[in-house]
């Protein structure tokens, strides 16, 4: 008698464990078109306000190598409205927060979505704002450069 329980038992959790792999397994047949899905996500597209961000996450969204031209023009706004003043240098060494901007400019130039215009007009605001940086910003831009092959 316990034999053909069991016997019972067994086949029901297979019978049962078949339909559920049959239901949960196997991918339902979707009307919806590629078009609408895409057309969708372009409707859904927010606008990003990055004046809240932090510099380090502004730098970790330049060394994104996925952002977008527009995005990326965006971040460096951000930079230059909020972090474009270096700390002062102390005595006639540079600021060991320096070295985030020498980061930023390397990465910068480096990204592949970047444009000259805008290389060029993160140097000259950088150099505008902080004129006892100027040798420093040009070494920066000429070793981001040079890494390019340029």
């Amino acid at each position: 008698m316990e034999i053909g329980f069991l016997v019972k038992t067994g086949a029901a959790l297979m019978i049962s464990l078949f339909l559920l792999i049959l239901f949960v397994l196997v991918p339902k047949n979707s009307k919806k078109k590629p078009k609408q899905k895409k057309e969708k996500k372009e409707e859904q597209k927010i606008e990003i306000s990055y004046d809240d961000f932090s510099f380090d996450d502004l730098r970790a969204l330049v060394r994104n190598r996925k952002i977008s031209n527009e995005d990326l023009s965006k971040v460096v706004d951000a930079i230059l409205k909020n972090y474009s003043h270096i700390p002062n240098k102390m005595g006639i060494r540079k600021h060991p927060d320096f070295d985030k901007y020498v980061d930023f400019i390397v990465h910068l130039v480096r990204h592949p979505n970047t444009s000259k215009e805008l290389i060029l007009k993160v140097d000259k605001e950088l150099r505008r704002i902080n004129p006892s940086y100027e040798k420093e910003l040009n070494d920066a831009l000429s070793m981001a450069l040079k890494s390019l092959g340029v």
